[in-house]
């Protein structure tokens, strides 16, 4: 959980303690004026680590803004997993068919995976359930996009940003409304 420092609550209410409502609007302001940045942050940092589109990422983030009776906003991400070609998949005309979902590691094989047109008309990689058989087919999945946020190294990389931006947020806009009283 993030929260603004007690150094600068005390400075807010030094600068506006006459008028108490202000300091809450400054805090609503500055956590939804956080939240939308570290949105844009948090499809930044998982792209920076996994092979996936801006669009796969950007369609699963939610947010719930802060009000005045509830100065707490949250960012969630909620889905199910992305297809497999979601990711970088590798066809060579001759040999197996490679897949690489984070940017760290190369490319893996995936054993008895094709690229091709299943009955119901999905085009894709594709395995088959029974090594002989033709069908039936499964359609491989990827990690979701929350298993992807709740990555050790993107939080570590969010929960620092966010902490400063809303410290800043909040000196800024308790600013803001102290010139505006005079």
């Amino acid at each position: 959980m993030i929260s603004i420092d007690a150094k600068n609550i005390e400075y807010a209410q030094q600068m506006l303690g006459k008028v108490p409502k202000e300091i809450n609007l400054a805090a609503v302001n500055a956590i939804n004026r956080t939240i939308t940045k570290i949105k844009t942050q948090t499809s930044k940092s998982i792209r920076k680590n996994y092979l996936v589109s801006a669009k796969n990422v950007k369609g699963t983030l939610n947010i719930k803004r802060a009000s005045r009776s509830k100065l707490c906003g949250v960012l969630a991400s909620q889905g199910s997993p992305l297809l497999l070609t979601a990711f970088r998949v590798r066809n060579h005309k001759r040999g197996p068919v490679k897949v690489q979902i984070r940017k760290q590691g190369g490319a893996k094989l995936v054993p008895g995976l094709f690229l091709g047109v299943s009955r119901n008309g999905y085009k894709g990689a594709m395995q088959r359930k029974k090594r002989k058989a033709r069908y039936p087919l499964r359609i491989p999945y990827g990690p979701s996009v929350p298993q992807m946020f709740g990555a050790e190294n993107v939080i570590g990389e969010l929960t620092p940003l966010a902490e400063a931006t809303l410290n800043e947020r909040f000196l800024h806009e308790v600013e803001y409304r102290f010139q505006k009283m005079k």
